[in-house]
């Protein structure tokens, strides 16, 4: 059995408030959680670096159905109906190579994150998870997550918001 190695990177003193947690063996990713304590300042700077945040979304721009969701994701951020009651904290992704799906990586990944909102003071977080996305929600009320509510980040695909109580 190969051994694995979690590391913990920040892009830049702006991002501080994201954490990336990547799980490793000797010659490729296993897989990686990124999480985040709070998507406003994170737009915020993204949105006073216009020409940084235009060569980012290079891939999209010349799409107008993903520019159509880069903008739905943007204005449910700024919505307070939905997020008034959540915490700021959420993992925003998890991801484990198929070769090493099974073999217990994706709860170290969310047991790191969990720890690290924990070590900064955290209560809780949140989990958007699409509703037709069966595996994850199976995955995430297996790892102790309360569905809270359900929201549509985009349109016409509804998604559940879980919370994950840290003790």
């Amino acid at each position: 059995p190969r051994s694995t190695r979690k590391e913990s990177s920040a892009a830049s003193d702006v991002y501080k408030r994201q954490v990336l947690f990547v799980e490793r063996d000797d010659c490729s990713v296993v897989g990686f959680v990124t999480g985040t304590r709070g998507l406003g300042r994170l737009y915020k700077q993204l949105l006073l670096k216009p020409f940084r945040l235009i060569y980012s979304l290079k891939s999209c721009i010349l799409s107008p159905s993903k520019m159509y969701k880069v903008i739905e994701v943007l204005l449910i951020s700024k919505d307070g109906d939905i997020s008034s009651d959540l915490p700021k904290q959420e993992l925003l992704s998890i991801v484990v190579n198929p070769a090493y799906q099974g073999g217990g990586h994706a709860e170290n990944l969310f047991n790191a994150l969990c720890s690290y909102f924990r070590e900064e003071g955290a209560s809780s977080f949140s989990i958007v998870v699409g509703s037709n996305l069966d595996r994850a929600h199976a995955f995430y009320t297996k790892m102790g997550s309360i569905p809270v509510k359900e929201v549509q980040v985009h349109k016409g695909a509804d998604s559940v918001v879980y919370v994950k109580e840290l003790s």
